[in-house]
């Protein structure tokens, strides 16, 4: 559910933000994974889970970047 999660963020981002907004949510990736190892919630999330979570950002990020790019060519 999480990859589900992540993928929709990272194409929403992409629709709207710059690089520097990716940058951020994989701060706020880390961040977040840390702290909910910190606090005992179900779910641990080791390190190859995070990455895979980082890449999946990206990858969603680059498909919403690429569909911006895409609707602002066929509006002109």
């Amino acid at each position: 559910m999480s990859v589900i999660a992540i993928s929709a963020a990272g194409v929403l981002m992409g629709l709207r933000f710059k690089a520097p907004a990716l940058i951020a949510a994989t701060a706020l990736l880390v961040v977040g994974s840390f702290a909910w190892n910190g606090l005992g919630l179900p779910g641990y999330v080791t390190v190859t889970k995070f990455l895979i979570l980082s890449f999946v950002l990206a990858g969603a990020y680059i498909i919403g970047l690429s569909l911006s790019v895409h609707r602002k060519r066929k509006e002109r």
